[in-house]
């Protein structure tokens, strides 16, 4: 049945049948891995008479129990589990016992087909995973409901689909609402999510819903709070997804990650900083000039805050047990905003021109790395001073700036940074220009920082690499332990120096 075997790490499997050759790279990777477990465990095969050739290979591997198959099937793509079955009568049924099944997308009009028959004869009483891509050559009227009921019925535990067909936006059953026991679900583009019944999902700890469309608010209103469990909740919006306002109240949340791409409805950044303080009371109901909606965001467990990209209005309230944020291009950065912001540990900021004036009134008590990147119309240095003057405790600063002709003034004041004087221990520049105002700020952090280890600057590749360079190894520091690391980064290559000063 078997042609002659070729070295194990070269092996390429060709079982034929009639006139049929079946080829599969996949399989056999998981073959030659099935062969070392022949030769180095000899405990599980002592009564297998040992053969030449692929017709003993073929005898012991028959002869290993159900349950070691199964896992060495979990190792291929579920077609190539699949195609086992026509091996021989021992293999004809082993697959149908998957505890996990992906059906994705390789551009054939047949995955629907495929997927069908294959889910009607699997015959798993549990079903772990359950993933479905689909692309556009798929055709609309597979009937991918009755999937997800048959995940739901046989318990599934992490459902993943991914529609990127031609079809409208597909609504699902309600049973995938209602699943006892669903910990990890992903629903991925052309899916309707029609949460018009009461729901419920107490096992449900990550849910991801990447540009799928709503029904309406009150869909997702009822998915979020039928989820009494979720610790993780990652967000893609799209244009077009029917909501105007998006809330995410969850009292259990720990990590919240939303992306908005709206690129139709972007906000000029003008009409960003025309957000004033007084704008923060705005109800809900009623539209902020020059933004598409409201974001709001009350979950008092939340630890780890991403928001990208937001094109709406954002209102957070009670996060006390912040410790993460990452906050991108957000229209409304004032104060209420930040203040929200000033129980973190580990803050990524794009700091924009409406931030400028509560720069003073937030104190970051529990700051201890700041990764600063300042728009390029901003007029940063004595926003970041004061920043720094409001974060006690902060470890590592890494000021991350873009080449700007805007003018940057800076009067420096008597009092220094605590921060600086007993904490500082890193600093990181990218895209260090050498112009006077950075060389300013440079010699100002390295003259007062008494704990810095290490100073990490990366050189735009358009300034004097030399002679910046040598500025920099010159520049008097009162930590004299410090270790200076230059990169200096072109279009051609990366070069770096590592010196101690």
């Amino acid at each position: 049945m078997f042609s002659a075997v070729p070295p194990l790490k070269a092996i390429k499997f060709e079982c034929s049948i009639g006139n049929k050759i079946i080829t599969s790279m996949g399989f056999l990777s998981c073959w030659s891995f099935l062969w070392d477990i022949i030769i180095h465990n000899e405990k599980h095969l002592s009564t297998v008479i040992e053969t030449e050739g692929c017709q003993g290979i073929e005898t012991r591997i028959c002869a290993l129990p159900d349950d070691l198959l199964l896992r060495i099937l979990c190792y291929v793509p579920t077609k190539d589990a699949v195609a086992t079955s026509i091996l021989s009568k021992r293999w004809r049924y082993v697959w149908t016992m998957l505890g996990i099944l992906e059906f994705k997308d390789d551009g054939s009009e047949s995955v629907g087909w495929f997927t069908e028959n294959s889910l009607q004869l699997h015959k798993a009483p549990k079903l772990e995973s359950l993933t479905v891509q689909l692309g556009p050559r798929c055709p609309v009227d597979v009937d991918v409901g009755k999937w997800v009921e048959n995940g739901v019925n046989r318990g599934v535990e992490e459902l993943d689909f991914k529609l990127l067909w031609t079809a409208q936006p597909t609504s699902f059953p309600e049973c995938l609402y209602t699943c006892d026991t669903l910990v990890d679900l992903t629903l991925s583009n052309q899916i309707l999510v029609d949460v018009s019944f009461p729901a419920r999902l107490p096992s449900l700890l990550y849910l991801t819903l990447a540009y799928v469309v709503y029904k309406d608010e009150d869909s997702l209103f009822k998915l979020l709070s039928s989820s009494s469990v979720l610790k993780r909740l990652i967000v893609s919006r799209r244009e077009d997804d029917n909501l105007k306002n998006f809330t995410v109240k969850v009292s259990s949340l720990e990590t919240l990650i939303y992306e908005d791409f709206c690129l139709n409805n972007e906000v000029e950044d003008n009409e960003v900083d025309e957000v004033e303080d007084n704008d923060l009371e705005v109800d809900e109901e009623e539209d902020v000039d020059g933004l598409n909606g409201l974001l709001m965001i009350e979950s008092p467990s939340l630890t780890k805050l991403d928001l990208i990209d937001v094109w709406d209005y954002c209102l957070i309230e009670n996060m006390s047990c912040l410790d993460n944020a990452f906050i991108g291009i957000v229209p409304n950065h004032v104060e209420k905003f930040l203040r929200s912001l000033s129980s973190v540990i580990h803050l990524h900021l794009f700091f924009t021109k409406s931030m400028v004036a509560s720069c003073n009134a937030i104190k970051f008590s529990r700051l201890i790395e700041f990764y600063f990147r300042p728009d390029d119309l901003v007029d940063w240095l004595e926003p970041l001073m004061s920043l720094l003057q409001n974060s006690p405790k902060l470890k590592t600063l890494t000021i991350d700036t873009e080449i700007s002709d805007h003018p940057l003034s800076w009067n420096q004041s008597s009092s220094i940074s605590g921060c600086l004087l007993s904490h500082l221990e890193i600093l990181r520049w990218r895209d260090y220009g050498g112009r006077e105002y950075e060389n300013k700020l440079l010699d100002y952090i390295l003259a007062n920082s008494n704990c810095l280890k290490t100073v990490e600057i990366s050189l735009l590749a358009t300034c004097n690499l030399e002679e910046t360079q040598k500025e920099l190894e010159s520049v008097p520091r009162i930590s004299t332990s410090s270790q200076l690391l230059i990169s200096i980064i072109s279009t051609s290559n990366l070069h770096s120096n590592g010196m101690e000063v």
